[in-house]
């Protein structure tokens, strides 16, 4: 019972040292051969396969990878346009999207106000195939008056992520080599502590290859279908600013209610004065007058002093 944990060990440090050296399923299934049945037909067929290197074909390289000449790029786009009726556009961009096989990300309208105007504006969000992105776009800036002056701004924008797809293919098919050789393992595997051990290994494996799928899933989706965002404002808000013509009526109007305004400020500051400081400030000032004049005297008989105590020395002498 102590041996085939071992073996077990060894095998699972081969298998990891086979797999970072880009080795196939076939040379795993040949090294687990002495303790069990060997890979069924189909995963063998499948590891021939990616050890074999084929040409490629039809602009494919081994393996399905895509080659140098068949990109994938995922495209994105934004574009915004001054129209009558944003809302009215924003359904019209929604059906022309889901009319060529797109769909609506999201969407949404409000208003903005600007000199007492309530001015409508929207924005969408929609995915449509990539091979039609342009064409759409040219449709979407045909909904505005004045295609040459009420598109605002757009772009375009390309992210090429071939190279993160064939890495990403590459790891698929050694995650799924390794867990062919585990399932394979486990079928043979007699004490309950190797199959738990197994078992672990096995899910660990798996839990990788959904999260690889998952990730190219999404790299095929966003290749396929481009997300383009709209932003659509009311016409009226690019308008120029209209200059009002001076009217002397008004702005005299305007100068005696601000003249009026100000007399009224005058006479209730006089009014807070009057009634809420003087109480305060008349008592205060009695005081402080007669405290001035105390003080003057002191002065004055101070100097009195002086002047007579000088003429009695001069007196004196």
């Amino acid at each position: 019972m102590k041996k085939i944990p071992l073996i077990l060990m060894s095998l699972l440090m081969l298998l990891g040292l086979v797999l970072s050296a880009c080795a196939g399923a076939e040379e795993v299934a040949e090294n687990l051969s002495p303790l069990g049945p060997s890979i069924d037909m189909d995963e063998e067929a499948w590891s021939s396969d990616i050890m074999s290197a084929p040409e490629a074909e039809d602009g494919k390289e081994a393996g399905g990878t895509t080659s140098a000449i068949d990109r994938m790029m995922i495209y994105n786009a934004d574009l915004e346009i001054a129209v009558i009726d944003p809302d009215g556009v924003m359904q019209a961009i929604i059906s022309l999207a889901e009319t060529e096989g797109g769909f609506v990300v999201s969407s949404n309208s409000y208003k903005t106000f600007s000199n007492d105007r309530a001015l409508p504006r929207a924005n969408v969000t929609v995915r449509v195939p990539a091979e039609k992105l342009e064409a759409i776009m040219e449709d979407i800036k045909a909904l505005t008056p004045d295609p040459a002056e009420d598109v605002i701004s757009e772009n375009i924008s390309g992210d090429d992520v071939t190279s993160e797809y064939t890495d990403l293919e590459s790891r698929l098919r050694n995650l799924e080599a390794a867990e062919a050789a585990l399932v394979a393992l486990m079928e043979d595997a007699r004490d309950p502590e190797d199959v738990l051990a197994i078992f672990d290994e096995l899910t660990y494996y798996r839990g990788e290859i959904e999260i690889v799928k998952g990730r190219m899933k999404y790299l095929e989706e966003s290749a396929d279908l481009s997300a383009l965002s709209v932003s659509i404002v009311a016409k009226e808000s690019l308008q120029p600013i209209e200059i009002v013509g001076w009217e002397p009526k008004g702005t005299a109007k305007r100068a005696v209610e601000a003249l009026i305004e100000a007399v009224q400020f005058l006479g209730n500051a006089a009014i807070w004065f009057g009634i809420y400081c003087l109480p305060f400030l008349i008592p205060l000032g009695i005081g402080a007058y007669f405290l001035i004049r105390l003080i003057r005297k002191r002065r004055a008989a101070k100097k009195a002093g002086k002047v007579e105590v000088i003429e009695g020395s001069g007196k004196e002498s």
